[in-house]
């Protein structure tokens, strides 16, 4: 995935997060994963502009869960996992 793909998978996930945030649910699990995309997203951008690695600590955004799969597959599917898939596999984790 290019930079480009990784920014505009950024821009679809956080469209997703704005209507998510409009619609206002009172479900704790949404807000948490609504919150989840937004840091991993927050932190993938960062990974691209600022070259900046991602802590051991921070990994934790981009385990998803399996729960993940049950509130809304296509957005875990088509867009989170994509997202956190290419930060692995462009080495962003601090190893220590």
């Amino acid at each position: 995935m290019t930079d480009k793909e990784l920014i505009n998978t950024i821009s679809i996930l956080r469209e997703y997060i704005q209507k998510e945030r409009l619609i206002k649910s009172e479900a704790k699990l949404d807000a948490f994963f609504v919150n989840a995309i937004e840091i991993a997203c927050c932190l993938t951008e960062l990974g691209i502009t600022q070259k900046r690695e991602i802590s051991i600590e921070e990994k934790y955004w981009f385990e998803g869960s399996y729960h993940m799969n049950f509130w809304d597959s296509n957005i875990e599917e088509e867009y989170y996992t994509p997202l956190c898939r290419e930060v692995e596999k462009r080495e962003w984790f601090k190893s220590n």
